[in-house]
């Protein structure tokens, strides 16, 4: 991806209401070093390198990571809406609130707000992320893990279809287990902040 391409959508990510402020130089060089050739797919995989695709902020009481997972073809966006069989996969995905690039993937290609958004946007990419938050300072000493979807589509100015879309496909998780830890998934009404 040429470097004004990679500029521009990760300056659309720092407008994005619910992200820390994103490492500009960092993205932009994730970004400038993926080959993301004209094809008939909808995006391409950016590699899954927690330690070079990814910002850490360290906060008192939470730590939060934001990455990237894909870059996404605007201009391919109508011909990947999903088929019957992709919309039944993507519903049984949903009861157990998969939150994985494939199956968040599959949702955005059910949402027609969002691909028409897409289609009709005059840039020709958009980006999928993830903004993981753990969160440690909570009563009872109970430690949650809030994983949430973040999709940039530049110039977009009413975000509140986007942002409902990611609060619709959000993990949120409780750790349990005292000496074997392991996360649970809970409902928002359970996470306490």
């Amino acid at each position: 991806m040429d470097e004004k391409t990679a500029k521009n959508l990760v300056d659309e990510m720092a407008r994005h209401p619910e992200v820390i402020k994103p490492d500009k130089d960092l993205f932009v060089k994730v970004l400038s070093s993926i080959n993301v050739p004209g094809s008939s797919k909808f995006y391409e995989n950016l590699p899954d390198d927690l330690l070079n695709n990814s910002q850490l902020i360290q906060k008192i009481d939470r730590y939060h990571y934001l990455s990237l997972k894909r870059i996404l073809r605007n201009y391919n966006a109508r011909e990947h809406q999903l088929s019957t069989s992709g919309k039944i996969l993507e519903s049984i995905g949903s009861v157990f609130r998969v939150c994985d690039s494939d199956a968040l993937d599959r949702n955005l290609r059910t949402n027609k707000d969002l691909i028409k958004m897409m289609a009709e946007n005059k840039q020709l990419y958009s980006l999928l992320g993830e903004f993981q938050t753990y969160d440690f300072d909570n009563p009872d000493d109970k430690f949650f893990r809030i994983t949430r979807p973040i999709l940039v589509i530049p110039g977009v100015e009413d975000m509140s279809e986007i942002l409902k879309w990611e609060q619709a496909n959000s993990t949120f998780e409780k750790e349990i287990g005292n000496i074997v830890k392991r996360f649970k998934k809970i409902r928002l009404q359970e996470y306490p902040s």
